[in-house]
């Protein structure tokens, strides 16, 4: 992989002593107007007095007028588009002398774009057997299952184990909560199922879990919890049964029947959609590999921001109080760092492609999707349209749109392609 440093470029500038002058005078003649000091009606103090009494407020706003207007006029002259913040070296700002100073960036990588039309893909099929049918159908009656007391002495494999579980751990919510742990079940973690195994309603026990990195709850993935468990109380699961009427109840429709087929609706389409993003994924891979280039750092780094922040709004609506966190930034960012050049690098092997078949995002799908989250924030599409323009959205939307219809081509062309060749003569 090619460096970012190929992608650092600098320049040095020289403003005319003359210009520089000039443009002091200017900003300490403003000063002069609105300066007080003592002896002398506003406006009326010598300037030389006013530039002496503020030399340093009016050498700081000259620097900052004549620096980015000769930087721009740098970056146009030598036809660079940096990407990042230019970093100022050594100022040489000395009276009655021309100011100096150089500035280092980085820059938009240059690449060729292989054959892209040659790439060729076999999607895994999307397809939903009797079986994940059977399983979601299970998953829905216990949604809806009821708990009866239970007569038993202790907690055992498949009783239900209600108990106030306190985390000792530093840090975190020391509230203790009430919560139905199914004992043995499938989606309990066993370190729970080993603790709970024989306790008896009132006894007290304390365990340590080691989250999996891939929990669902995103605020304990990969994390250790120390708990205290008080046994309050043991239950039956009690699952509905499966008829027209538990239909009617659970999801509005009028038979058993009918509520199978709307699952197996569901389940395709979201077979469907992880297929069609494994797809995008094996077709990105070969378009990475076959699209070495620089990535400029200042975009990975912006790209690592968005996907903590979004991490961050994710775990906000799970009722995660961030405040409470105390996450090791730096670990956080490294573990981001990857799949942020990744994101970058195929927004950009994207983009070019875009480009070169002129592909854009009709002006109709942008006004779909402000009209979607209109109606979500029960706004007009206009005040939607007018803040979105205001923060940017609206070229977000325009580049996400322009990367699926980038995406769909190229999908379309290496399926294509690849089932013609499959096609007997």
């Amino acid at each position: 992989m090619a460096s970012s440093g190929e992608l650092i470029r600098s320049v040095e500038v020289e403003v005319p002593a003359g210009e520089v002058e000039r443009e002091s005078l200017r900003i300490a003649q403003g000063f002069q107007k609105r300066a007080r000091i003592p002896g002398f009606r506003p406006g009326k103090a010598p300037l030389s007095l006013v530039r002496q009494r503020f030399e340093a407020k009016i050498r700081e706003e000259t620097l900052e007028t004549l620096i980015p207007a000769h930087l721009r006029a740098a970056f146009e002259r030598e036809n660079l588009d940096p990407v990042s913040q230019p970093q100022l070296g050594p100022l040489d700002f000395q009276p009655g002398a021309p100011l100096k100073f150089s500035a280092s960036f980085e820059v938009m990588p240059a690449f060729e774009l292989g054959d892209y039309r040659a790439l060729r893909i076999t999607p895994p099929a999307a397809t939903v057997g009797e079986a994940e049918v059977d399983a979601e159908v299970e998953r829905l009656r216990e949604r809806h299952s009821r708990h009866e007391p239970a007569d038993a002495e202790a907690a055992a494999d498949g009783l239900i184990a209600v108990v106030e579980a306190k985390t000792l751990t530093e840090g975190a919510a020391p509230e203790p909560q009430e919560i139905a742990i199914a004992v043995g079940g499938s989606d309990t973690l066993e370190e729970f199922s080993v603790a709970l195994r024989g306790m008896k309603p009132g006894e007290e026990r304390e365990l340590e879990v080691n989250y999996p990195a891939e929990y669902p709850a995103k605020s304990l993935a990969g994390q250790s919890r120390r708990y205290q468990l008080r046994l309050l109380r043991l239950e039956n699961k009690v699952l509905p049964e499966w008829n027209d009427a538990f239909a009617r109840e659970a999801a509005g429709v009028e038979t058993a029947a009918e509520l199978r087929q709307r699952i197996e609706a569901a389940l395709r389409a979201e077979s469907e959609h992880e297929a069609r993003h494994a797809a995008e994924n094996m077709l990105v891979d070969q378009l990475l590999a076959q699209n070495p280039f620089p990535v400029p750092q200042a975009l990975v780094e912006r790209r690592i921001e968005t996907r903590i922040e979004g991490n961050l709004r994710g775990l906000a609506e799970q009722g995660v109080d961030l405040r409470r966190l105390k996450p090791d930034w730096a670990k956080l960012r490294n573990r981001h760092a990857e799949a942020a050049e990744r994101d970058v690098r195929a927004t950009l092997v994207l983009d070019k492609i875009a480009a070169r078949e002129h592909i854009e995002a009709p002006e109709v799908a942008v006004d779909e999707e402000i009209g979607n989250a209109a109606r979500e924030l029960k706004q007009t599409p206009e005040a939607v349209r007018a803040r979105l323009a205001d923060n940017g959205g609206l070229e977000r939307i325009r580049n996400r749109i322009r990367q699926e219809r980038v995406m769909q081509f190229l999908l379309e062309a290496a399926v294509g392609a690849s089932t013609e060749a499959k096609q007997p003569k």
